[in-house]
């Protein structure tokens, strides 16, 4: 089995990714799940990281964040590390990339891990971040999510079926289509 692929920098449980871009301001989707790769195949946490970056050679820019930071700013309503890694590793066994199309096994074992990693989400509080207790709504209003920025997310999450509300549904819908 080849080695997989190795950030840019690793050094005193720090991760680096290193980018040339003309556009410093956008941090581009591809790249936050290339970090996200990196972090999740040190499976054995060989590498003790807590610290993931990105540094911009065009404008000498680094940022970085710690690990539960990222998984936070990425939307994971996991941030159990060890848990998302073993996932992920579980993931890859006998993983066929991208061959479509997917065969329907292979969605539900998805679909399956996908469920475990759900955090369940408590009475009350917020549905996309779960960490959050909902503030009080206004008389004769529900609310569903602690800020606005969780809400205007919800759509795009519900529509990966990452929200937990959603599972149920995914499994039903792909076994009748």
């Amino acid at each position: 089995m080849p080695d997989p692929p190795t950030p840019n920098l690793l050094a005193d449980g720090t991760l680096i990714e290193i980018k040339s871009t003309r556009h410093p301001r956008r941090f581009e989707k591809a790249t936050a799940w290339q970090i996200l790769g990196y972090l999740l195949l040190d499976t054995t946490d060989h590498h003790r990281i807590d610290t993931v970056g990105l540094y911009l050679t065009r404008t000498a820019t680094l940022a970085t964040w710690p690990v539960e930071d990222y998984l936070a700013l990425l939307g994971a309503r996991c941030r159990d590390l060890t848990r998302l890694r073993a996932t992920f590793a579980e993931l890859l066994i006998n993983c066929t990339a991208d061959q479509e199309p997917f065969e329907l096994d292979e969605e539900r074992r998805i679909q399956r891990l996908l469920e475990r990693l759900a955090t369940p989400v408590q009475p009350g509080h917020c549905l996309v971040c779960a960490q959050t207790v909902l503030p009080p709504a206004a008389p004769g209003r529900t609310r569903r999510y602690c800020t606005d920025w969780c809400g205007r997310r919800a759509p795009g999450l519900r529509l990966r079926v990452w929200l937990p509300s959603c599972l149920p549904d995914l499994a039903r819908r792909r076994v009748s289509s």
